[in-house]
């Protein structure tokens, strides 16, 4: 899921990762550098998107590399609240079809997502998200449901374990179960660690992987 907190003004977050999924049948897929770019700008408003990854997947004939689109290029507002322990934001973007065409989306993409968290206590937060994609010139429709369980450990670290689905129109649905941990090694620089299982026979049969994320403060454009 993502965060429906924004990045401060002036500021510029790159999150970074990397993935390794063990497809079924024996293929494989190993992606980086999954980096999401966020800049904010007014207080409750930041401009972000995913630039291109690089993929190389390995099928039953040979092992290729390819690259992704320019992904979710938007905006995230973060909406008003009426609670001081829930955070709730509205993004809206488009996926731009600039990747190798093998993988590339049949046209742009409209991207709706309402990520959102609740603190339960200062240990505890139940937290989710719920998104609309647009796929294939408008003809399929796909709902991603989200939900996750976070316990932070001190105020450095936390695990999380979470649920997500993708529901398509015309298209058998995918269910992953998703687990990991993060650590705060500055103010501004993370680390996180992450696995899971796929829930159903269209869904990765497991995958592992593992992030960085920095953020520089203060810039004067």
């Amino acid at each position: 899921m993502d965060s429906p907190i924004v990045v401060p003004r002036a500021s510029v977050q790159l999150e970074n990762g990397t993935l390794f999924s063990g497809l079924r049948h024996g293929q494989w897929a190993y992606d980086l550098p999954e980096t999401e770019v966020r800049a904010g700008g007014l207080k409750n408003t930041e401009i972000q998107m995913f630039i291109p990854d690089f993929y190389l997947e390995r099928n039953s004939n040979s092992t290729y590399g390819r690259v992704s689109d320019l992904s979710e290029i938007g905006i995230k507002q973060v909406l008003p609240s009426p609670s001081k322990n829930l955070n709730i934001s509205f993004i809206g973007a488009v996926t731009a079809p600039t990747g190798a065409a093998t993988i590339s989306t049949a046209g742009t993409i409209p991207v709706l997502r309402m990520p959102y968290t609740y603190a339960i206590n200062d240990k505890w937060s139940f937290c989710g998200m719920q998104s609309l994609l647009v796929l294939n010139k408008g003809a399929d429709v796909q709902w991603q449901p989200d939900v996750l369980i976070g316990r932070a450990l001190g105020s450095k670290a936390s695990l999380f374990i979470e649920y997500g689905g993708y529901i398509t129109h015309h298209h058998n649905s995918s269910h992953i179960i998703h687990f990991g941990g993060v650590y705060k090694i500055s103010h501004c620089q993370q680390v996180d660690m992450q696995f899971g299982f796929g829930m159903n026979e269209s869904a990765p049969s497991a995958f592992v992987g593992a992030g960085y994320s920095i953020r520089f403060d203060q810039l004067h454009w």
